[in-house]
């Protein structure tokens, strides 16, 4: 669950601050898996959650909309994952926390039962929120081709560190890349060289988004290029960086060129900057195509 509060002036530290507090249902893989349903795919989330009122929220919103969470756990006496964050009155973060010790739960053992599914599935999702023993089974004993890792946080990439050689696209923020190549990111072309770097380590294809500069990427045969972005009012920056992943995935699987996908992905993220919820209502096909022909790259 994601708990959203958004500052109307200058925050203060120490102090109480005036602002917007909402609570949706959040986490990247969920993000993903709205975003891909909106984009008209077979999106089917696996995950796990607390038996509180969070997960029974998150079950009830599943519903709502057609996910497809058959695959999903409740465990009792946990605490749903939740995430909170703090937005400036611009729209950009300020300080999130996270309370994830539900994944602790989320084992090899208890994924074995769907390893059918997830070995089935067109394309594999997954955030590193999972432990590194459950990255080296999904990596070694469900092997898929097309394994798509967001790196979520700093703290957290480094989980990816023994199986970047099974990824077929990694995605990740300045700071994470830079935790993941030791290296410092600090313009395009740093970017661009940090994900060449990793892609010799073996991630298939990298892209590396660095916020109003657009992304660095390095494709499958190691060419490495930057794609700026468009400038958009920014509502939220929740959201945007799943909905980039989201796509990356769809572009993935209508067989388009890396940039043609990465042009798709990114007018999926500007659409989403734009709105209050992580999930941007208005994102469709559609949409984005009539996006990508109103605007200016």
């Amino acid at each position: 669950m994601d708990v959203s509060v958004h500052a109307h002036s200058t925050l203060r530290a120490g102090d109480s601050n005036t602002g917007r507090v909402q609570c949706s249902p959040g986490g990247v893989a969920r993000n993903v898996a709205e975003n891909l349903l909106r984009l008209g795919l077979d999106a089917r989330l696996l995950g796990v959650l607390g038996d509180d009122v969070f997960g029974q929220a998150l079950w009830q919103f599943g519903a709502a909309i057609g996910l497809d969470m058959c695959a999903c756990l409740t465990l009792p006496g946990q605490r749903t994952a939740t995430y909170v964050c703090l937005h400036r009155a611009d729209g950009d973060m300020d300080v999130a926390v996270n309370d994830m010790d539900i994944m602790d739960a989320l084992t090899p053992a208890l994924l074995q039962p769907q390893q059918a599914l997830l070995r089935d599935a067109a394309v594999l999702v997954a955030d590193c929120n999972l432990r590194p023993d459950v990255w080296q089974w999904l990596a070694t004993e469900v092997a898929h081709p097309a394994l798509f890792a967001e790196a979520v946080s700093v703290a957290k990439c480094t989980r990816l560190g023994d199986v970047l050689a099974q990824l077929h696209t990694l995605k990740a923020n300045r700071l994470e890349a830079q935790a993941l190549c030791g290296r410092a990111i600090a313009s395009v072309q740093e970017a661009c060289d940090a994900a060449l770097a990793l892609h010799r380590r073996g991630v298939g294809r990298v892209l590396i988004s660095l916020g109003a500069q657009g992304v660095a990427w390095c494709d499958a045969d190691g060419h490495c290029g930057h794609r700026a972005a468009r400038a958009v009012p920014v509502v939220s920056a929740t959201g945007a960086g799943d909905a980039l992943m989201s796509g990356l995935v769809y572009g993935h699987l209508q067989g388009w060129p890396p940039q043609e996908a990465l042009a798709w992905a990114m007018a999926c993220a500007e659409i989403t900057l734009a709105s209050t919820a992580a999930n941007a209502p208005a994102l469709s096909v559609q949409a984005v195509q009539n996006y990508m022909q109103q605007t200016t790259p």
